[in-house]
């Protein structure tokens, strides 16, 4: 694998387990993500909106969101150059439409594609214990990502899938890096909905029922 992607709601550890995999190996390079807007700057570069139009003019621009009332991008040379360098690029993504499109524009990356989760109210724990004045538009979040992942088709995307609730960030790292050389084990799509905790009564859930790993 030649890269990692980390997909999760807020408050289910991205961020942490990132840390950990860089305290584990410097090759593992957080991706700093664009930022149009405001709020918390710690892991973003913050560009004006004219700066990302001419991104995008220039076919930069791999995806972008919306959230919060900002625009997030992750821009190509974030991915390529710490490659070029032989560095693991680390990146984040919230849904499954921006996942696919991350991996259909980076096609000459190999991807380690690592699902992180926790429960609705430890997301509202872990962002009351950081002191974000935004707690309830993260939980209207959470909602969204339950609701991406249960109206989507998700047989194949993750590798990897890992209840941050459950695992400290030493051993999620130490699972993703494991991961990154072997062939993790395999989950049916049921099994993947059950781990989260979101149940299997849906016509998607039955739907997908391709193994999954995790």
């Amino acid at each position: 694998m030649s890269a990692i992607v980390l997909y999760g709601p807020p408050a289910a550890g991205k961020d942490t387990v990132t840390a950990a995999l860089r305290t584990a190996d410097q090759r593992f390079e957080p991706v700093t993500k664009l930022k149009q807007g405001t709020g918390r700057s710690a892991g973003y570069r913050f560009v004006t909106a004219e700066e990302l139009e001419a991104l995008r003019h220039q076919g930069r621009i791999v995806v972008e969101t919306r959230r919060y009332g900002n625009v997030y991008a992750v821009d190509d040379l974030s991915l390529t150059e710490p490659q070029r360098r032989g560095r693991v690029p680390v990146t984040h993504i919230g849904n499954v439409t921006d996942m696919r499109t991350l991996l259909n524009r980076s096609a000459s990356l190999s991807w380690l594609r690592v699902l992180l989760w926790v429960p609705r109210e430890e997301c509202e724990r872990r962002s009351l214990a950081r002191g974000d004045t935004d707690t309830e538009k993260r939980l209207a979040a959470w909602d969204e990502t339950a609701r991406d992942l249960r109206s989507s088709d998700v047989r194949d995307l993750f590798d990897l899938v890992i209840r941050t609730d459950h695992t400290d960030p030493v051993t999620a790292a130490k699972q993703i890096v494991y991961a990154l050389h072997s062939a993790p084990d395999i989950k049916s799509g049921d099994e993947l909905f059950t781990t989260l905790g979101l149940g299997t009564d849906t016509a998607v859930a039955r739907r997908n029922t391709t193994p999954c790993r995790g």
